[in-house]
Order: C-alpha cells, then sequence, then structure tokens
C-alpha cells in the first residue's frame, strides 16, 4: 500500500500539472484574443499579424505566424457555427474582411455568404506579400555585376512605422520586432536561395529597397587591391599633380594635359586595375609618399588602390600585376598584389608615421669638411631626437608645426672632397632631405649647422620602409 506521503505528494504533483495546464490555456487564450481585438480594429496581412508575435517560437516565420494564428480563428470560428453560436459566423467574417484569409473566405462561400476583402494591410498595404517580387528586382539590378556577398536593406517611411508602433502602444504588444528588420530578412532568404552569401560587415553590393515605389538602390563597396611599389626613376610624382594654372583643365603650361607632371605613380598602378574592375574611379592610397625627384628602391612601398563601384570583381591579381608593370615601362614596378580592406588602409597610413625608413642621400657641401669633423656629426645625429618645423617647401600644403622624431643611425661616406653620400635610419614622417640641410634652422640639430657649411642634396633614394 502506498504510504500517506506519497499519496500526498502524487496529489500536489497532479494539482501543479493542472495549474500549468490552466496557465497555458489561459496564455492561449489571451493571444487569441489579442488577436481578436487587433483585427476587429485593424486589417492586417499574415506577415504583419505574425510580427506582432516574432519573439515568440522560432524556426516560424512571421507569415507563417499570422497565417496559423487566422486559421486557428477560422477552425474556432466553423466549429461554433455547426454548433449554432452566431460567434462563429462573426469570428470567419471577421478574418475573412479584415485578415483577407481565403480558407475563411471558401468556408463563408460554402455557407452561401459571398466576401471580399477590400482593406490593404494598415501597416504595410500590401507591401509585404511582395517579397519574391523584391527578389526578381534585385536580380535583375545585380546583372551584369561578379559579386559573391550581398546585403539587402530597405528605405520604409515614418508613416508606416508610426502605424505599427500606434498598433503596438494600443494593445501593449511586447513581441514584436520591426518591419525593416523583416523585410530585408525575407527578401535577404530569396537571394541566398540563388547561390550567394549574405554579409552583414562588407558585402561587395547592397540593394537597398523603396517597397512602396519598387525602386532598388543599388550600392557597390569598393574593390582594394594591396601591393608594394618601387619607384626606379625620378621626377615621379606618387600621385596626380593637378596643374595649379588651370586646375586641370589644359593650357600651354601643362602641355594640354591638366597636370603638372605627365606621370604618377597613381596612375601607372591604378588605371590598369580600374580598367580590369570596370569600376567608376580609383583612389591611390600609399603609406607615405617620397619627393618627386626621389626614387623608392628595396622591397618597395606599400599601398592600397581602391576602385569605386567595380563591375568586375574575380580579378587575377598575378595577370594584372604583369599588365602594370608593362604599362610602367620600367618607371616604376609593383609586387605581392594581394586582397586588402579598408581597415588595412588605416593602418599602413599610421604605421607611415612611426615604422622605421632608410635613405641614401647624396650632398654637396660648400665647403671642404674633416674626416673628424663627419665622425663627430655622425655621432651627434645617431640615435638622437630631432624637432623639425615643417619644411618651408610643404608649407604651402602642411601645417606649420614642429614634429619630433627619432633618428637610429646616421652614417656619412666621403666620396669626394666636397661630395658626401649618407645612410640615414629614421623614424617614419622625417624630412632627411632638412635633417641635412637644416631648412634655415627650421630642423635642429642639423648636419649642415654641425659641420658648419651650407649644404644642397643632389639626390635622394628610399632603400627600405617597413
Amino acid at each position: 500500500m502506498k504510504s500517506y506521503l506519497i499519496i500526498k505528494f502524487e496529489k500536489i504533483e497532479t494539482n501543479l500539472i493542472e495549474e500549468r495546464h490552466k496557465m497555458a490555456d489561459d496564455r492561449f487564450s489571451t493571444i487569441i484574443t489579442l488577436v481578436q481585438k487587433i483585427l476587429t480594429k485593424y486589417p492586417l496581412c499574415d506577415s504583419c499579424l505574425g510580427r506582432q508575435f516574432a519573439l515568440l517560437g522560432r524556426e516560424i516565420t512571421n507569415s507563417k505566424r499570422g497565417e496559423s494564428l487566422k486559421l486557428y480563428l477560422t477552425l474556432v470560428g466553423s466549429e461554433l457555427n455547426d454548433l449554432g453560436d452566431d460567434n462563429g459566423l462573426y469570428l470567419l467574417k471577421l478574418v475573412a474582411s479584415q485578415g483577407n484569409f481565403q480558407p475563411a473566405i471558401a468556408t463563408l462561400k460554402n455557407l452561401g455568404i459571398s466576401i471580399e476583402s477590400t482593406n490593404s494591410c494598415y501597416i504595410c498595404g500590401g507591401f509585404m506579400e511582395q517579397t519574391d517580387i523584391f527578389r526578381d528586382l534585385i536580380l535583375q539590378k545585380f546583372g551584369g555585376l561578379e559579386y559573391q556577398t550581398f546585403l539587402v536593406g530597405s528605405q520604409i517611411s515614418e508613416s508606416v512605422i508610426d502605424q505599427e508602433d500606434t498598433l503596438r502602444a494600443e494593445f501593449n504588444i511586447k513581441y514584436g520586432e520591426s518591419i525593416k528588420a523583416e523585410l530585408n530578412r525575407e527578401v535577404g532568404k530569396r537571394i541566398q536561395a540563388a547561390g550567394k552569401v549574405v554579409e552583414f560587415d562588407a558585402p561587395d553590393v547592397v540593394a537597398v529597397i523603396n517597397p512602396v515605389s519598387q525602386e532598388i538602390e543599388l550600392k557597390i563597396n569598393p574593390l582594394f587591391v594591396y601591393g608594394r611599389y618601387r619607384k626606379l626613376k625620378r621626377g615621379i610624382s606618387q600621385t596626380r599633380w593637378i596643374c595649379w594654372n588651370c586646375e586641370g583643365r589644359g593650357c600651354e603650361e601643362c602641355n594640354g594635359l591638366g597636370l603638372r607632371y605627365e606621370y604618377s605613380v597613381e596612375v601607372f598602378i591604378a588605371e590598369p586595375i580600374l580598367k580590369a574592375a570596370e569600376g567608376t574611379e580609383f583612389k591611390f592610397h600609399g603609406a607615405g609618399r617620397e619627393d618627386i625627384d626621389a626614387r623608392m628602391l628595396g622591397t618597395g612601398r606599400p599601398f592600397i588602390v581602391e576602385i569605386k563601384e567595380p563591375k568586375k570583381r574575380n580579378l587575377d591579381l598575378e595577370l594584372l600585376q604583369n599588365q602594370i608593370n608593362k604599362f610602367a615601362q620600367e618607371n616604376i614596378e609593383v609586387s605581392v598584389l594581394k586582397w586588402s580592406d579598408r581597415t588595412t588602409i588605416r593602418n599602413i597610413k599610421a604605421l607611415a608615421q612611426i615604422a622605421e625608413k632608410s635613405y641614401r642621400i647624396l650632398v654637396e657641401v660648400q665647403d671642404e669638411v674633416s674626416e673628424e669633423a663627419i665622425k663627430q656629426a655622425d655621432e651627434a645625429l645617431t640615435d638622437t631626437i630631432i624637432r623639425q618645423r615643417t619644411p618651408i617647401r610643404v608649407l604651402h600644403r602642411r601645417a606649420d608645426k614642429i614634429r619630433v622624431k627619432k633618428v637610429y643611425e646616421f652614417k656619412t661616406i666621403q666620396i669626394e672632397p666636397r661630395i658626401l653620400e649618407i645612410i640615414v635610419r629614421c623614424q617614419g614622417g622625417c624630412y632627411v632631405k632638412e635633417l641635412v640641410t637644416g631648412d634655415e634652422g627650421r630642423t635642429t640639430p642639423n648636419l649642415s649647422s654641425l659641420l658648419h657649411t651650407t649644404i644642397t642634396v643632389l639626390e635622394l633614394d628610399v632603400l627600405n620602409v617597413a
């Protein structure tokens, strides 16, 4: 026989189960009552009804949620009507007219009652039922583009958002999500089914839907190509230098080119990439820059070419590298081309201001100097901190301020009595010409003041950029 305690516990457990069922029934009854109240006042499509309960349940679309709620009301209404309860007919008419629900309309028609819903959805006006149309419009817009990743966005009018907010406030709805999130997701899922990959951080293309006008705005994100360039000849600027006289229009002074210098590193590199990618324009990002009269040797200077609105993304970078070098005709040379991103642009620009660089400078001194003076100057400039006020030659385009830089090594070799070759290792952002000439005292210390003579820079080569 069961003990008294066991019987008591079983009774308590039975009561708890019954209480849980009652609570579940009450909650279900509350949801159904809420749905009836909503539909009584507002006509809603399946998606807009289901979206009010988006946080309840998983692995189900809002459209299916709304359809399921309407189906339940249709079943209840049909049963009540069979039992002779007038509430049954009311429910069927409610779901048919306010929910535009075909099973309810068909049930009423079977009863000899004809109802055709003329009410459009209070929130979306019907556009949430056009996700397949939006998919087709986007895929048509994407036609001709090479892309693997995409993202869908939307422009939802404030009036639509306000209408949904009003409904939720009126009925104290706590389980809804935004209409924009649902539209983006549902259209995105349909495009994914076409074999593309959704990407939230850096997609190749973004399609922005205006669901009312059915217009699609296409945003093609840039293409980034990283590499290193060596500038093998002097007299080539890093970037295009617009003619000051005509401001790029073309004049006698620039031989109609609109440019102060005919050639530039960026044109040699970027134009072949632009042509291959079929983009609209390019932007050249270098890790610092060298002077026009300087060569860039060693392993080269890092750069990134940004191509705006590329139609082609599947580029053969090895082939492209060969094409660039052929186009440059031994003026420059590129290597290690690879794909990159905007973050790397920020990194190489920031690093350019602090990373170690090496230079070779050929100079002429006005007065002959002794080996001892050269040795003392080298020692004074090795492992030292210098202060540089913006050089006079770049004041027209740079802020006038003082920069503090570190010189790691300064070594001078006397080639001829008045010709010196200097090797400098220093921090990025250091103006090495002014480190030698002094720039009328704007750089201290400097080689000119230490040797007590005027120095003219003859040649400058960049040997290494980290």
